[in-house]
């Protein structure tokens, strides 16, 4: 019979962590370094800063993750797979809204339903690359059926569903991002559709994950 007042193994972890660094704890068990690949830059203060960002930020979903601790026991394997995804690229970003973009991962993965084990895989690869102008370029235009770069000029033809975007804007690298990303594809060679890219069908699933979670 198992002792009542023996530590389970979450509190454990919690308790390890009040007592040392999250960093050090997650280095252990991903099994990877993170400290800087040449021994030399790690006396930069860029490596300082980095070490820091990635301890509160470990520390953080530490704390939001021992918060639900039935979440936590009843994961399915792709929501695990998921979260840990998004745990080992908090340790190689250094952009803070990217950071925060990763935390709504974690949250997020403890309440998405219905991901199969090859959406888990090419949602991880997603949630790792993308940056954060893109992830908000995605929640901006998502209510669009389609999104063209084109010229706008006084000639051209409008069409409120279609989103066009100058290929000298700052937006244009985002659709290129999206693009590499599986996220936009090209709609096809039908009349009116040249030129035209639309949503992939896992879009829903990125936007269930990157956003802020309902308080």
């Amino acid at each position: 019979m198992a002792d009542p007042h023996k530590p389970t193994a979450l509190e454990r972890l919690s308790g390890n962590l009040t007592t040392q660094s999250a960093l050090t704890v997650i280095a252990a068990v991903a099994g990877g370094p993170l400290a800087p690949l040449l021994p030399i830059l790690s006396t930069s203060l860029a490596a300082s800063r980095q070490q820091r960002r990635i301890e509160a930020e470990l520390d953080a979903i530490q704390r939001l993750l021992a918060e639900r601790p039935q979440a936590i026991e009843n994961l399915s394997d792709e929501q695990y797979k998921l979260v840990n995804e998004a745990v080992l690229a908090v340790l190689q970003t250094t952009h803070a809204a990217k950071l925060k973009l990763l935390r709504n991962v974690v949250q997020n993965s403890l309440t998405l339903e219905g991901v199969q084990s090859r959406e888990a895989m090419m949602l991880s690869r997603i949630i790792r690359d993308i940056s954060a102008e893109e992830t908000d370029f995605l929640l901006r235009t998502f209510q669009y059926q389609g999104i063209r770069i084109l010229e706008i000029t006084t000639d051209s033809k409008t069409n409120n569903d279609i989103l066009n975007i100058s290929p000298a804007s700052s937006d244009a690298l985002n659709v290129s991002g999206l693009l590499s990303l599986g996220l936009l594809t090209p709609a096809g060679s039908k009349i009116g559709d040249m030129g035209v890219m639309r949503f992939s069908g896992i879009v829903a699933k990125v936007i269930a994950l990157l956003r802020e979670p309902a308080s």
